[in-house]
């Protein structure tokens, strides 16, 4: 018998798990790319090609050193682990830590917690029946603790994969998150009580911890990107501004927690809030947030989901319309207030209309409009998230027309309503701003990436996953009803109780989100679709796509021996696995006996059990027990 085999050749569309299952020694050259530590010993369930965009791999470079690899082992690079495995493991794991107690941080101190405080606003009526100090701590833990947690593991994990690179100083990081989380829960615990002894010292020595735990995180990312020698790139940029507002707001934080936990008389107290706390929410909300994560995005969002990239010259125009916008209007708004000059309030609000015209413009192609490359379970988090970005952005330059003209032209208002009108600043349409972009737009990326990244993670396929509509469901209605219902709490105090149990659906939504992916961090896996126990050798009625499932290592083989549409997974899983060998032996006229030999001496069955495999024709049998 004569083989007609070809050299095996990798090609983009082959999985990347049958690929290092098939030639485990090629694994360092996908670790040069930085797939260490991601999806386990076979990698993530994605393809050669999927993986390139994802990394940022030139894919012609990566298929040139795969195949040379192939055909010459000892071209393959020496493996790029240190000489401390436990800190490479660290590293490696580093951001389950940090989502762990990212989740039990919104599943108490931040969403529940505020949906406690929201039921209690709408059985009072009023959005001064609750303390400030217990707003202010559930706003802190929001951002410091969900978001700011959530933050730092992603960074640690993804930034120096992002940039072919290993995390420096894995140890420093840890500590940094052992910091973080003890000043997260000293300031909730402390703040609140701050009149009881030592509980005021408690709330500021953990402040001082979350901005040592956050210079920790700039130091050890910013050394991270030095000792990698990909060079800047626009969206650094984005990630590095963010950065600079994240540990700025942590002083700024500081600085207000202790004036409001000080203040002598409610007057003062008002005082201090009316002036400081709004430029503090615009430093954390879109100065860190949501630079952070269109710096993200404009790196990830087209390689994960294929959204549209949007152009260079937008990307560096944006960045520098945002930084102005958000100094502007946090700084314009201190001086309209400390000098009681509203001439202040023109060049303020001209830094609102600058930062939704550049945030618009560059998430514009992300949001409803967007057209996914694949369905993606993620994919739906980030579209409804950018959408209710832009519903935060037209609201927030509504605003001064909801002011001046909405609300002094209604003969109908509640009480609130009536308030709001009278001093020309309504407590409830800010809110709801706030809103729009905290749970709808910043949560909504942090549930869609994580629901993304935390299986690749683990090894596991994310098609074989729940599609996570009930949390994403559940999040959006809560989240309308909360932007809508609190609006309307202006015009009628039936909208209290309304607004007040949307806290309730969202959290329920975060909490099934939460307990998926915990499950998945703790080692979790989705059962065998085919449980059927793989045969002992290949005969010629076996089907094509199960034998590939079976044995990976066979794939390169029937390649090569013209099956290219196998390189593609969808392939697969469908009509590869309605095809038997004996059928696509006679349409590709190749010899049915070479080819039986061939796959078998590939599973290591033997030449002998294949030649009788050709002759058997496989008849459906009833087994009794």
């Amino acid at each position: 018998m004569t083989s007609l085999q070809s050299p095996h050749v990798i090609q983009p569309g082959q999985m990347l798990p049958d690929v290092l299952r098939a030639y485990p020694h090629l694994r360092p050259v996908f670790d040069q790319y930085s797939l260490r530590g991601c999806g386990g010993a076979n990698g993530p369930a994605e393809s050669i090609a999927y993986f390139a965009q994802a990394h940022g791999v030139n894919i012609e470079q990566l298929l040139h050193e795969l195949n040379r690899g192939l055909r010459d082992p000892s071209s393959i690079p020496a493996g790029g682990q240190t000489n401390d495995d436990s800190l490479d493991h660290l590293a490696d794991t580093i951001y389950r830590r940090f989502f762990k107690a990212g989740v039990a941080v919104i599943l108490s101190a931040g969403a529940v917690w505020g949906a406690v405080l929201l039921l209690r606003i709408g059985l009072g009526r009023s959005f001064t029946a609750i303390s400030i100090h217990d707003i202010n701590a559930h706003g802190h833990a929001q951002i410091f603790g969900w978001v700011g947690l959530f933050v730092m593991g992603f960074a640690y994990q993804a930034f120096p994969r992002m940039r072919h690179t290993s995390l420096w100083r894995p140890d420093l990081a840890n500590f940094s998150f052992y910091l973080m989380v003890f000043g997260v829960m000293a300031r909730a615990v402390g703040e609140p009580l701050h009149e009881w002894p030592l509980m005021r010292e408690l709330a500021v020595s953990a402040s001082f911890a979350e901005i040592a735990a956050i210079a920790m995180f700039i130091t050890v990312l910013l050394r991270t990107f030095q000792r990698s020698r990909k060079p800047y790139a626009t969206h650094d940029a984005y990630i590095l501004a963010a950065l600079a507002f994240f540990f700025v707001q942590a002083i700024y934080d500081l600085a207000l927690m202790y004036a409001t936990t000080t203040a002598p008389s409610r007057a003062e107290l008002l005082r201090i809030i009316a002036t400081y706390q709004a430029p503090l929410r615009d430093l954390q909300i879109h100065g860190f947030a949501l630079l952070i994560i269109l710096g993200v995005g404009v790196r990830m969002f087209p390689a994960l989901f294929g959204f549209a990239a949007p152009s260079r010259a937008l990307v560096r125009s944006a960045l520098c319309v945002l930084i102005a916008a958000v100094l502007g209007e946090a700084g314009c708004f201190l001086l309209m207030r400390r000098s009681g000059n509203y001439a202040w309030a023109m060049p303020m609000y001209a830094s609102m209309l600058a930062l939704a015209g550049a945030s618009i413009a560059l998430t514009f192609r992300w949001g409803l409009l967007a057209h996914p490359a694949a369905p993606d379970r993620s994919s739906k988090f980030v579209r409804a998230a950018v959408a209710w970005l832009h519903t935060s952005m037209i609201l927030l330059i509504l605003a001064p027309l909801y002011m001046r003209t909405v609300l002094p032209g209604t003969q109908n208002l509640s009480d609130s309503g009536q308030h709001a009108a009278a001093i020309g600043f309504s407590h409830a349409y800010y809110g709801a701003v706030r809103h729009a972009i905290t749970v709808g737009f910043i949560s909504l990326v942090i549930l869609g990436m994580a629901a993304k990244v935390v299986p690749t993670l683990n090894g596991i396929d994310i098609r074989r996953l729940s599609s996570l509509w009930v949390p994403f469901a559940l999040i959006n209605v809560g989240c309308f009803m909360r932007v809508a219902f609190q609006i309307a709490t202006d015009f009628g105090e039936w909208a209290f109780p309304v607004a007040g149990i949307s806290g309730l659906l969202e959290v329920s939504g975060i909490a099934v989100w939460g307990l998926h992916l915990w499950r998945i961090m703790n080692g979790w896996k989705p059962a065998e679709q085919d449980s059927a126990e793989r045969p002992r050798w290949i005969t010629a009625d076996d089907k094509i796509g199960q034998i590939v499932e079976w044995y990976p290592q066979t794939l390169p083989l029937l390649i090569g021996r013209g099956f290219a549409p196998l390189a593609n997974p969808v392939m697969r899983r469908t009509m590869a696995k309605a095809v038997s060998v004996r059928m696509a032996a006679a349409h590709h006229q190749l010899d049915l006996e070479d080819l039986l030999v061939e796959l078998n001496t590939a599973v290591g069955a033997g030449a002998s059990a294949a030649a009788s495999s050709s002759r058997a024709v496989s008849l459906p049998v009833l087994q009794h027990a």
